[in-house]
């Protein structure tokens, strides 16, 4: 038979280990941003040059209830999918446009 043996300890030392525990289990999990590649999050800036448009034209597509921009920390994201979506549709909405990307200069 084992024996029993019972300690008090304060409240504060059980905060602290519980809150270390749950930091390095947190830490070890990958970010959310990158579990699976249809929900990728995107910034603005990737989210624009997958799309080939400028931020402007990002902006305009969320302002206009085409795009949906998820916060998270205070900064603004965007589904991959979604954005591939967003853009897809209104080439084939407007059929006069041809997909360009972006002049870069080499």
């Amino acid at each position: 038979m084992q024996d029993i043996v019972l300690i008090s300890i304060p409240e504060s030392t059980i905060r602290n280990i519980v809150e270390q525990a749950l930091r390095k289990v947190i830490s070890e999990c990958p970010p959310a941003a990158a579990t699976a590649d249809n929900q990728k999050l995107l910034t603005r800036k990737e989210a624009a040059d997958v799309a080939g448009v400028c931020i402007a034209t990002l902006d305009n597509k969320v302002k206009n209830g085409v795009l949906k921009k998820y916060r998270t920390g205070g900064v603004v994201r965007f589904r991959h999918q979604e954005v591939v979506e967003a853009f897809t549709q209104s080439l084939f909405d407007n059929p006069k446009r041809v997909a360009t990307t972006r002049n870069k200069k080499p």
